[in-house]
């Protein structure tokens, strides 16, 4: 019993990527050189697109943050208990 799950498990698992049989680019014949290049350079730009991080991934940094402080003026509202 426990060799059928494992075998299901293992058919399961097998097949779980499968999207569809690879291709290889067309012939010589259908594709010119400047075809494949601009493809290619296509390719390269979507790629370059994605590597992009958004401005949220970087944060501008603030090395010292107690260099803009300044000194507290006086409460006149700070007095005593009665």
């Amino acid at each position: 019993m426990r060799r059928w799950g494992l075998l299901l498990l293992a058919v399961l698992v097998a097949g779980c990527g499968h999207k569809g049989a690879l291709t290889r680019m067309p012939a010589d014949a259908e594709w010119a050189v400047e075809q494949r290049r601009a493809q290619r350079e296509r390719d390269e730009a979507d790629t370059a697109a994605g590597l992009r991080l958004p401005p949220e991934a970087r944060p501008v940094r603030q090395d010292d943050v107690l260099a803009t402080t300044r000194e507290r003026r006086t409460d006149g509202f700070d007095l005593p208990p009665p």
